[in-house]
């Protein structure tokens, strides 16, 4: 084989150190590992105060750690967070009707509320970048 000028056979690349993720039950607050003995993520862990606009802020700022979280560490694994943590939303109030009839409290709208939010921008600049969204016809 005949050496180039150019070659790049005796180049070595410094290999990128590993970043670790960390488990979102460590980091985000509304969430923790259940004990041992049961296993798994309690993914909603939550207290509503009963004051819908109070609780509804909390939903916000839980939102925007949920945000940030995947946002740093965009994860096959935290691609369906969401699922779990809007499933533990569900299980923890279903049993729990609120006077307004509802099962969700505003800790719920409010979080669900910020991440639709946080969507819809993301997608109107998509949408401006690629002139459509890859989703079906508007």
């Amino acid at each position: 084989m005949t050496k180039t000028a150019n070659s790049t056979a005796n180049v070595k690349i410094p290999a990128q150190p590993v970043r670790k993720v960390p488990h979102e039950a460590d980091t985000l607050s509304f969430m923790h590992r259940k004990p041992r003995d049961v296993g798994g993520v309690n993914y909603w862990n939550v207290e509503a105060t009963g004051y819908f606009g109070k609780d509804c802020d909390k939903g916000h700022e839980l939102a925007r750690e949920y945000l940030d979280f995947i946002g740093r560490y965009p994860t096959n694994g935290n691609a369906t967070l969401l699922g779990c943590i809007v499933n533990d939303m569900c299980r923890v109030r279903q049993e729990e009707r609120k006077p307004s009839g509802n099962h969700l409290t505003g800790v719920e709208i409010g979080f669900l509320g910020e991440v639709n939010r946080y969507t819809m921008a993301t997608m109107v600049a998509v949408v401006k970048m690629l002139g459509k969204s890859e989703g079906g016809d508007a």
